[in-house]
């Protein structure tokens, strides 16, 4: 069976057993005609809530809060929260509310801050223009005089988030849930939390519990709606959720880039294969240039608990595909790309978070994967480190790894040391990095899948080196993989390839 596949940069041809199961993403929705008018519509028939224009007057504080650009990726061509953010502006200019009692604030929870540059690409130029840039700030988990703790949830969890959230006589919320993870409380309390509030759950004792990619299958999720509460209790808080769509690519380019439709006869296209043939770091350029497609196909706004289960079921719609049972090996090619790469560049532990904490989890009742099976990564795993935005993922590599790889041994030896060490909140706070603690919990994604596994095999890396620093085992070739894994579970083992991007949640009958 042949098939097209990412290698990182590249997109190759690859070859696998004739009887290899392929789990493709259902088909994209089509999007909606008219998003503005659907966010109107949203805003002024809101879920379990009074209109927005009904819940301020003027003279009233507002922050407008909304997701970093992490996600969706590869990144919006057309970002639909600047879009969603236009419409908000408007009917609070039409409820009296003056700009200068309006503030946006990027919720980045512990990723890096965004340059004004990043920020205006993600919002759009009117937005920029009419708010920009004093009114548009990047939350900080670190500042002193910004954070105010709101008490303890009933399971004695702490809740600390950006002082505007009680400072505001309303908080709106724009975001878009790319994944069953996004949204709902978390969007408020990890993207407007602290480190002391997010390691209470952002740890391998609840990670370990299952994927974060199902919404009833993990304390997590349980977790957010319990600390939730203590915010209602202190904040008034109305979001607005997008869904959107898996159609990754534009025509023109999905042409040239699909893994799951025009390339099912696994024939590359000769531009393809000529782009193969670029330095490295030419290849790295352009695929950081990259657009994506998605449209949306539903909004929501109101209140939160009448929300986000709404969000969930469309969101289920579009992304859950069905498999007949567990399979013995899983085969995934990975482009370069991972949610805290954006706008930066790919590393190894964000290439094993994207392999292992994403791509292996988005399963909802049982992994495609069983228990005691072996993973097939194919990925360059590409060495080095992003000096300004990566700073204590290459202390992590360098240091700790040789040490321990275990998530729960990290986690207990070093989260202190990389969450309150002085010199990364400064980089942090100043210097556009990643929270100093950040990579101990990109690792920990991976819990799972490195427990459950019995191997980690990586096909295509430009380094081995590089993969066995990891834990992971080198392999020269896709034909000598399926011979370990022969070797390790016998003749007439299953395979199942998941034909990614876009992105998709296997539910395992």
């Amino acid at each position: 069976m042949q098939c097209r596949a990412f290698c990182g940069d590249d997109l190759v041809s690859v070859s696998l057993p004739d009887e290899t199961r392929s789990i493709l993403p259902p088909e994209p929705m089509p999007g909606l005609r008219d998003y503005k008018e659907a966010v109107r519509r949203a805003l002024r028939e809101p879920l379990g809530s009074p209109p927005l224009a009904d819940l301020v007057r003027p003279g009233h504080r507002v922050t407008i809060a909304f997701d970093d650009p992490c996600l969706p990726l590869p990144p919006l061509a057309g970002d639909v929260r600047g879009r969603a953010i236009e419409v908000v502006l408007e009917e609070l200019f039409r409820a009296g509310v003056d700009k200068e009692r309006i503030r946006l604030v990027c919720a980045i929870g512990l990723h890096r801050k965004w340059t004004p540059a990043e920020l205006r690409h993600l919002l759009g130029r009117r937005i920029w223009r009419e708010m920009g840039p004093n009114r548009i700030v990047n939350h900080d988990a670190e500042d002193p005089e910004g954070i105010v703790e709101l008490g303890s949830s009933r399971n004695g969890h702490v809740v600390q988030v950006n002082r505007a959230v009680t400072d505001s006589d309303l908080v709106i919320y724009v975001n878009v849930n790319w994944t069953p993870m996004n949204g709902g409380w978390k969007s408020i309390l990890v993207g407007l939390g602290t480190f002391e509030s997010i390691r209470t759950h952002h740890n391998v004792g609840v990670l370990e519990q299952g994927t974060l990619m199902d919404p009833t299958g993990n304390h997590y999720h349980g977790m957010m709606d319990e600390m939730g509460a203590v915010v209602a209790e202190k904040a008034n808080v109305f979001t607005i959720e997008t869904v959107v769509n898996n159609r990754v690519w534009s025509p023109a380019v999905d042409r040239l880039l699909s893994v799951n439709g025009n390339g099912r006869n696994g024939r590359v296209p000769h531009a393809m294969k000529l782009a193969g043939r670029l330095p490295g770091r030419v290849k790295q350029s352009l695929s950081g240039v990259l657009r994506s497609a998605y449209q949306p196909i539903a909004v929501h706004a109101g209140r939160i608990d009448a929300v986000h289960p709404t969000t969930l079921a469309a969101l289920a719609r579009q992304q859950n595909a069905r498999a007949e049972g567990q399979t013995d090996a899983l085969f995934m090619a990975l482009p370069n790309l991972s949610p805290y790469s954006v706008f930066s560049r790919i590393n190894p532990i964000l290439a094993t978070n994207m392999a292992l904490g994403y791509v292996y989890n988005l399963y909802q009742g049982r992994p495609v994967v069983r228990d005691g099976g072996i993973t097939i990564l194919m990925n360059p795993f590409l060495p080095g480190f992003h000096p300004q935005h990566h700073p204590s993922y290459a202390e992590l590599y360098d240091r700790v790894f040789p040490q321990t790889l275990d998530p729960g041994e990290i986690q207990e030896g070093f989260e202190d040391d990389f969450g309150l060490r002085p010199e990364y909140i400064d980089r942090y706070r100043h210097h556009y990095a990643y929270h100093g603690v950040h990579p101990i919990y990109v690792w920990a994604w991976g819990c799972l899948a490195l427990k459950r596994q019995s191997r980690i095999l990586v096909v295509g890396s430009r380094d081995p080196g590089v993969v066995e620093h990891l834990g992971f085992t080198p392999v020269p070739t896709l034909d000598r993989a399926l011979s370990i894994v022969q070797e390790e579970l016998g003749k007439g083992f299953s395979v199942t390839h998941l034909a990614v991007p876009p992105i998709f949640v296997t539910e395992v009958l």
